[in-house]
C-alpha cells in the first residue's frame, strides 16, 4: 500500500506539473503571438527572403551531393563491369577476338545516366523547419515601442483637443453672428413697419387735404378768391420756394454730416440707407461702445478721457488760431483796399449831433426780467 500511495502521489505531482507546464506554454504562445503581431512588416519580409535564399542554397547543395554520389556509383559500377569483362576475356582462348557488340556496349556504358531525384525534391519540400528569428531580443525594444506609441497617442489627443476648442470657438462665433443678424433683421423689420405706418398716415393726411381743398359746390367762390389773392400768392410762392430751398440745403448738409459720422463709426454705406436708419445704427453702435467702456478699467478710461479732451482742446485752439489769422488777413486786405482808394474831402457845413435825452434807469428786478425776456426772444427768433 505504501508503494501504491507513493506512486499515486508521484503521478498526481507529475500531472499537476504537466498542467502548469501546459498553462505556461499557452501563456508563452500567446505572448509570442502578441510579439509576432507587433513585429515590423519590413523585418518579417527581410527574414522571409533570407529563409527562401537558404532554402534554394540547401536544394542546390543537396542536388550537387546527390549528383556526386551518383557519378561515383556509376564509375564504381563501370569499374566492376570492366574487371568482369577482362576476366571473361582472359578465360577464353587467346586467339579468339572479342565480339564487336560487347565493345560497343562497353563504350556506351561510359556515359552516366541522369541523376534520379528524391521524393522531397520532387515535391519541392526542402524547408529546414526553423521559424523566423524573433525581432525582439531585449525587453527595452518593447518598452521603446510602447513609449513611441504613448507619444503618438498624446500628440493625437492634443490635436483632437485643439480641434475641439477651435470647433467650439467657431460654434460660439456662429451663434453670436446668428443672434446679431436676427436682431438686425428684427430692427430693420421694425423700421420698415414704422415707415409704412408713417407713409399711411401721410397718405391719409394728403387725401384729407385734397378733400378739404376741393369741396363740392364751392368752386366759384374758390375761383373768386383765387382771382383776388392772385397777386398776394405770387409773393407767398416766392417765400415758400426760398424756404423750401433753404430747407433742402439744410437737409443736404445734415445728411452729409450723418453719413460722415456713420462712415467713421460703422463703415462705408454700401446699402445706401437713409439718414434715419443710419442714426439708428449709430445709436446702436454707441450703446455697444458704452457697454464695452463699462467693462474696462475705470482708471484707464479716465486717463483716455483726459487725453482725448486735451486733444480736442488743442484742435479747437488751433482752429481758433487759424480763424483769427484768416480774419486778420481779411481785415488787412480791407485796410489795404481802403488805403488804396482816393481820399474824399468833405465840403460844406458839418452835421450837428442831435442831443439825446437822458433815460431813466429802472430797478434791477425789472432789468433782470427784461434781460430774461430778451434771451427768450433771441432763443426763439
Amino acid at each position: 500500500m505504501c508503494i501504491r500511495d507513493r506512486l499515486n502521489a508521484q503521478i498526481m505531482h507529475i500531472k499537476s506539473k504537466n498542467l502548469k507546464t501546459a498553462e505556461a506554454l499557452e501563456d508563452c504562445n500567446r505572448y509570442a503571438e502578441f510579439l509576432e503581431s507587433i513585429t515590423p512588416k519590413e523585418y518579417r519580409e527581410d527574414e522571409l527572403g533570407k529563409k527562401a535564399a537558404r532554402r534554394v542554397e540547401r536544394q542546390r547543395a543537396r542536388r550537387a551531393a546527390r549528383s556526386k554520389w551518383w557519378h561515383e556509383k556509376c564509375s564504381q559500377e563501370r569499374a566492376e563491369m570492366k574487371a568482369k569483362i577482362e576476366a571473361e576475356l582472359a578465360s577464353t582462348a587467346a586467339g579468339r577476338r572479342p565480339r564487336k557488340k560487347k565493345a560497343e556496349a562497353s563504350q556506351e556504358e561510359l556515359v552516366d545516366p541522369p541523376t534520379p531525384g528524391t521524393p522531397e525534391e520532387d515535391k519541392g519540400n526542402s524547408s529546414s523547419g526553423e521559424d523566423i528569428p524573433m525581432y525582439f531580443k531585449e525587453p527595452q525594444q518593447l518598452l521603446d515601442i510602447f513609449a513611441n506609441l504613448g507619444e503618438s497617442n498624446l500628440f493625437l489627443i492634443q490635436t483632437c483637443q485643439q480641434t475641439e476648442e477651435a470647433l467650439e470657438e467657431l460654434k460660439q462665433k456662429f451663434d453670436v453672428e446668428t443672434a446679431k443678424t436676427k436682431k438686425e433683421t428684427a430692427d430693420l423689420d421694425r423700421q420698415i413697419a414704422e415707415l409704412e405706418s408713417a407713409i399711411g398716415v401721410e397718405e391719409e393726411k394728403k387725401s384729407a387735404l385734397e378733400a378739404r381743398d376741393r369741396p363740392a359746390g364751392g368752386d366759384r367762390r374758390d375761383k373768386n378768391k383765387k382771382d383776388k389773392r392772385k397777386g398776394g400768392k405770387e409773393e407767398d410762392l416766392d417765400d415758400e420756394a426760398d424756404r423750401s430751398e433753404r430747407q433742402a440745403l439744410h437737409m443736404e448738409v445734415l445728411n452729409k454730416k450723418v453719413t460722415e459720422v456713420y462712415e467713421l463709426t460703422i463703415g462705408e454705406n454700401e446699402s445706401n440707407i437713409d439718414a434715419i436708419p443710419m442714426l439708428a445704427q449709430i445709436e446702436k453702435r454707441l450703446e455697444e461702445l458704452l457697454d464695452l467702456i463699462g467693462q474696462m478699467d475705470p482708471e484707464f478710461v479716465s486717463k483716455e478721457e483726459t487725453k482725448r479732451d486735451k486733444e480736442r482742446r488743442d484742435t479747437r485752439r488751433l482752429q481758433q488760431i487759424e480763424e483769427k489769422e484768416k480774419e486778420q488777413m481779411l481785415k488787412m486786405a480791407e485796410r489795404q483796399k481802403r488805403a488804396a482808394q482816393p481820399v474824399v474831402k468833405k465840403t460844406g457845413k458839418p452835421l450837428m449831433v442831435r442831443h439825446m435825452q437822458e433815460k431813466r434807469h429802472k430797478k434791477d428786478d425789472d432789468l433782470q426780467v427784461d434781460d430774461e425776456e430778451e434771451d427768450i426772444k433771441e432763443f426763439f427768433m
